[in-house]
């Protein structure tokens, strides 16, 4: 994932100087670039295996790697970014009835 990141960083500063400067950029060159990036993250995983004990989702803000535990971690394991936030799905016990 840190790669796909890199990459599209990378692609991303390529549009912003192209805009800025009027070069313009090829577009094919750029649909060939994002087709790559989505490569590069399709193979990557994205939810971490459940460690022992963990109880909580925790999804990574740069990269959005999911990890577990009772807190989040310090750093992401793929990126190596600090932030995160709880990605667990509250879910309301609620009866289904026949309406």
């Amino acid at each position: 994932m840190k790669e796909a990141i890199e990459r599209l960083d990378k692609l991303m500063q390529r549009l912003i100087e192209a805009d800025q400067s009027g070069a313009g950029i090829e577009p094919l060159k750029v649909a060939n670039e994002l087709g790559r990036i989505r490569q590069v993250m399709m193979q990557a995983p994205v939810v971490l295996p459940r460690g022992d004990g963990g109880t909580h989702h925790w999804r990574c803000e740069a990269c959005g790697t999911i990890t577990h535990g009772d807190a989040a971690p310090a750093r992401c394991p793929e990126c190596g970014r600090p932030k995160f936030f709880a990605a667990d799905i509250e879910q309301a016990n609620v009866e289904s009835g026949a309406g």
